[in-house]
């Protein structure tokens, strides 16, 4: 297990840093225009394939390795699920496309292939992660994320493109080459997609559906919250602020979680081994040891960005923010305390207590949409910062309340009781 942990997150390397590069590289050479039109795109390919499909792909991860004797069966299921999803987010994409961002034939189409193929590479990559192969699951990722990055840097110093278009463009090639990748690297006999076999199972399809939608709500909603303000702003000012907008908040939340993701995967695993032994007070002693471990890590990034933001921003991404102060405070401070909520609301998810999650998130989510439909407006888009903080504020509060509640209740209480015993 820490093998595979060692692994997969020596993979996660590659992606994290080119996610960074492309939010520097497109903001600079692309221009906060283009950029901001970017963002709003890929985060409503995003939210419709996390709709559609991410309750199929959880589900991939939960049971497939546990039917291996039914493997051909089981992933012929499954496609057939993932099939249907990609027809619905399509339409949501089409529709969205069309009626909202007013695309072109051309820019419609890279989108649409871009979801479709986005949804035929998770399935694999959640295939490998269901069977433990994790250095497949780091290949497929690398070469995806490296090719996207050489495609991109091509386009622009080779070609002079300067459209959101190239990013897709890049991206859809990234994952053409994964694919093609796959096919050679594939393990003869792990799984095989038997088409005679690709049909609706009412039964097997309500299963996944009742185990993995609640996570894909929860992800949609995440998803609206980290996006809904870059949509608001763009109504009111236009691409080119939220582009500047998009970019600051982009690359702190990619740092934060970038910083933040050795903390996770290492005490993921220790984690789930006390909690499964019962051991739960050690636990929680893993949670509270792992929190102070991320603000220390969060001290020492925020000394470093605080003195060299002017210099990222300014110099090396070239772009102009009218309030920087303002908006680089309250967003580093909500990228490090979104990555607490990770850990906060960790009891929940190991208490099975779903609904309380989605409650606090749904409702600062809601939040936030109604406190930047008012106050973007009347006070500029640099509020949005501020608003993101206080509504993340409001979830971590909210998830450690309802995760308290339910652990005086239902652990705390066990353990003295079977201490007494």
């Amino acid at each position: 297990m820490k093998r595979d942990v060692v692994i997969y997150l020596s993979g996660r390397f590659i992606p994290a840093f080119v996610s960074i590069a492309i939010i520097v590289i497109a903001a600079r050479f692309l221009g906060p225009e283009q950029y901001g039109k970017y963002s709003l795109i890929l985060y409503t390919v995003l939210m419709a394939v996390t709709l559609s499909f991410h309750w199929i792909q959880v589900s991939i991860i939960r049971f497939l390795s546990s039917m291996s004797k039914e493997a051909s069966l089981v992933v012929g299921r499954f496609f057939s699920l993932t099939l249907i999803s990609s027809l619905v987010s399509l339409l949501m994409v089409f529709l969205a496309g069309t009626l909202y961002f007013k695309l072109t034939g051309i820019e419609l189409s890279l989108v649409m292939v871009f979801a479709f193929l986005s949804q035929i590479y998770l399935v694999h990559i959640a295939i490998y992660q269901a069977y433990h192969r994790p250095i497949r699951t780091a290949v497929l990722e690398g070469a995806d994320n490296l090719v996207l990055l050489g495609i991109l840097l091509s386009g622009i110093f080779l070609f002079h493109m300067k459209s959101f278009s190239l990013l897709f463009i890049a991206m859809i090639l990234g994952l053409l080459s994964a694919e093609i990748l796959r096919i050679f690297i594939r393990i003869k006999g792990l799984y095989n997609i038997d088409l005679t076999k690709i049909y609706w199972d009412s039964r097997f399809s309500r299963k996944v559906f009742e185990f993995g939608f609640g996570i894909s709500l929860w992800l949609f909603l995440s998803h609206l919250l980290f996006s809904a303000d870059r949509f608001i702003i763009k109504e009111f000012y236009g691409y080119h602020d939220a582009g500047v907008y998009s970019v600051v908040k982009d690359l702190l939340f990619k740092v934060a979680t970038f910083a933040c993701m050795p903390l996770f995967f290492s005490y993921q695993p220790k984690i789930l081994e006390y909690w499964n032994a019962h051991r739960h007070r050690q636990a929680l002693g893993q949670i509270r040891e792992a929190l102070n471990f991320e603000i220390l890590v969060f001290v020492i990034l925020f000394i470093v960005l605080m003195i060299m933001k002017d210099k990222i921003f300014h110099d090396m991404v070239k772009i102009r923010v009218k309030y920087l102060g303002i908006e680089f405070l309250f967003l580093i401070f909500a990228a490090f305390l979104w990555q607490a909520c990770m850990f906060l609301q960790k009891p929940l998810e190991l208490l099975y207590r779903q609904n309380d999650m989605l409650l606090a998130l749904g409702f600062a989510a809601l939040l936030n949409i109604l406190a930047n439909l008012y106050l973007v407006p009347r006070l500029g888009y640099f509020i949005a910062a501020p608003v993101m903080f206080g509504t993340v504020l409001i979830y971590c509060t909210l998830v450690f309340l309802f995760s308290y509640r339910r652990i005086k209740r239902k652990v705390i209480l066990s353990d003295d009781l079977s201490e007494s015993t």
